[in-house]
C-alpha cells in the first residue's frame, strides 16, 4: 500500500537534531491514545540525532514522571475544543506562536483526530516542514464539516491505528481508502509483576469466577447492554458459584455513572453481583487474575484493552465493530457480539465460562496473534518509516541527520 506522504527535505547542511513534537490529550491518566503515544516517544527518544518534546492540552500528574524519566520535555496550553469560536482562534493563534518561536518542530505528531484536526490548523504557521493525521479513534469529536476535509487533504499523509478509523475519514470526507495508513497498536507482553494485587483475595471472591471489563464509564462503552446480558449469566449460574463482574475505569461521567447504578438496582444486580472499581492502577494484575475479559463498547479505533488482555492470554468475549474484530481476527469471531444484544453477549461469556479446556485455548490463541501482529517495535518502525519519509532523512543514523 502506499504511503501517501508528502516528501519535503532538510536543509542539506543542517547540523542540528531533528526535533519531533508529539501532541497528546492529557496529562492526568494513561489512556489508550496517550500509552500508545508513550511507547513512540521512548522509541524516537533513544534515537542518534533527534530530540523529542511533548505538547498536551491538559495538565496532570499521571504521565508527568514517564515523560521526565525518558528525558522529554513537556509543555501545556489550555485546552479550548470546546470554547467558542473566537476563543479557539485566539488559542490556535497562541499555539503556532509557541510552535514557530519557541519550539521550532520539524515535525508534527498528534494521536487523535481532533488533536490532529488542531495541528493541521496551525501547521502552515508552525515553520514545520510534516505534519500528520493520526486517527487513533473512530471520529469523536469531529463533525464531518468541508473545513475539516480540506485540512486532511493537506497534511503530510493520514494514519490510523484501525479499519474502523480508515472507514469514518473515507466515507465521511470522501478520501480515497488508499491514502490512510493503517497499522496495528502496539501491544506490550505481559512481564511478571513484582508485587501483584491479590485481586480475589482483596475482593473477598473466593472461588467465583472473574469477568472483567477495562474501560473507562462512558456512554459509548456501553456498559448498560453489558448489565443486561449479566443478568442472563447470573440466571444460569444460579445454584453454583456465580461469577463476578468487575468493572474497571475512572467514573468522571457521573450522569453515566449514576445511570448505571440504577440500571442495575432495576435488574436486581447487587454491588455482589457487580462491582465498580473505578481508576485501577495495576491492569495487568486484574487481568492476569482474570478468567474472562469482556468490551461491550458500541464504537473503538483498536481497543488497547482488548489487545492488552489477548496479550495477556485471556480469552475475550466483545462487540462485533470493526475495531474488536481487527484486534481479535477471524479466528476470534465467534466471540463477537452484535452491539446491543446483551443475549448475544451473554451466550458468549456462559459459553467460555463453563468450559475451562476453550477458555484457556482462546488465550493462547490471542496471545500469540499479539505476538505475531501488534508489537510495539513493528509500530515503531511502521510509524518512524513515515516520519522519515515525510522529512526525506534517516532518523537515527547520525547526529548530523
Amino acid at each position: 500500500m502506499p504511503m501517501a506522504c508528502v516528501a519535503a527535505t532538510l536543509p542539506a547542511m543542517s547540523k542540528r537534531p531533528v526535533s519531533l513534537l508529539v501532541v497528546i490529550g492529557t496529562l492526568a491518566h494513561m489512556g489508550g491514545a496517550e500509552r500508545q503515544a508513550i511507547y513512540l516517544i521512548e522509541h524516537l527518544a533513544s534515537l542518534p540525532g533527534c530530540t523529542v518534546a511533548v505538547l498536551a492540552f491538559e495538565e496532570g500528574a499521571a504521565l508527568r514522571p514517564v515523560l521526565a524519566g525518558l528525558g522529554v520535555p513537556v509543555h501545556v496550553l489550555p485546552y479550548y475544543f470546546r470554547w467558542p469560536r473566537v476563543r479557539r482562534a485566539v488559542a490556535l493563534l497562541r499555539l503556532a506562536r509557541l510552535l514557530r518561536y519557541t519550539l521550532k518542530p520539524d515535525a508534527l505528531l498528534p494521536f487523535v483526530g481532533i488533536h490532529s484536526k488542531a495541528m493541521a490548523q496551525v501547521w502552515p504557521l508552525s515553520g514545520a516542514r510534516f505534519c500528520w493525521w493520526n486517527q487513533q479513534d473512530e471520529g469523536r469529536n469531529l463533525h464531518g464539516t468541508p473545513e475539516e476535509g480540506r485540512l486532511l487533504r493537506k497534511v503530510s499523509c493520514i494514519t490510523s491505528n484501525s479499519e474502523a478509523g480508515r472507514i469514518f475519514l473515507a466515507e465521511t470526507y470522501g478520501l480515497p481508502p488508499e491514502r490512510i495508513r493503517v497499522y496495528n497498536n502496539g501491544t506490550p507482553l505481559p512481564q511478571p509483576a513484582a508485587n501483584p494485587a491479590p485481586w480475589r483475595d482483596q475482593l473477598n471472591l473466593g472461588h467465583r469466577r472473574m469477568v472483567s471489563m477495562i474501560a473507562n464509564i462512558t456512554t459509548f462503552k456501553d456498559h448498560a447492554t453489558l448489565l443486561e446480558a449479566w443478568v442472563a449469566v447470573r440466571r444460569h449460574f444460579a445454584g453454583r458459584a456465580t461469577p463476578v463482574l468487575l468493572l474497571a475505569g475512572h467514573l468522571r461521567e457521573h450522569v453515566t455513572v449514576a445511570r448505571l447504578k440504577t440500571q442495575a438496582f432495576d435488574l436486581g444486580l447487587s454491588s455482589d453481583d457487580v462491582r465498580l472499581l473505578g481508576a485501577v492502577g495495576d491492569v495487568p494484575g486484574l487481568i492476569a487474575q482474570s478468567d474472562l475479559v469482556v468490551h461491550s463498547s458500541l464504537t473503538e479505533g483498536c481497543p488497547n484493552a482488548v489487545c492488552e488482555a489477548m496479550a495477556m492470554a485471556r480469552a475475550v468475549v466483545a462487540t462485533d465493530i470493526p475495531g474488536c474484530r481487527q484486534a481479535l481476527g477471524e479466528d476470534g469471531a465467534p466471540w463477537l457480539a452484535e452491539p446491543r444484544n446483551p443475549a448475544a453477549l451473554a451466550s458468549r461469556m456462559i459459553r467460555l465460562l463453563e468450559d475451562d479446556d476453550l477458555r484457556r485455548g482462546e488465550g493462547r490463541r490471542n496471545q500469540l496473534r499479539i505476538r505475531e501482529e501488534f508489537s510495539i517495535a513493528g509500530m515503531n518502525r511502521e510509524l518512524q518509516q513515515l516520519i522519515e519519509q515525510g522529512l526525506g532523512v534517516s532518523l537515527g543514523q547520525s547526529r548530523d541527520c
